[in-house]
């Protein structure tokens, strides 16, 4: 796993928490994983069973199942912070 990729995309994630957070939004981050997940190619199902084992980085999930397109990752990560 790239770590200047999972800091990019965690920097993302951070940014949009804080963003929600000072305009009093809700932020599911569950739901962001599930749908980035989703987005890379799994089932909505093994997404959610993935996001709910603690030994599970999300992240590292997520660039796992992007494969070598770590921009495909990011962008996947992107619609799901959009979409929320």
């Amino acid at each position: 796993m790239s770590s200047s990729v999972a800091e990019r995309i965690q920097a993302l994630i951070d940014g949009a928490r804080h963003s929600a957070t000072n305009s009093g939004q809700p932020f599911d981050l569950q739901k962001i994983y599930v749908s980035a997940l989703v987005r890379c190619g799994i089932s909505h199902e093994e997404a959610l069973s993935l996001i709910a084992d603690p030994a599970n980085d999300p992240v590292g999930r997520i660039l796992h199942f992007a494969g070598d397109s770590h921009n495909f990752a990011i962008l996947a990560v992107e619609e799901a912070l959009a979409a929320a």
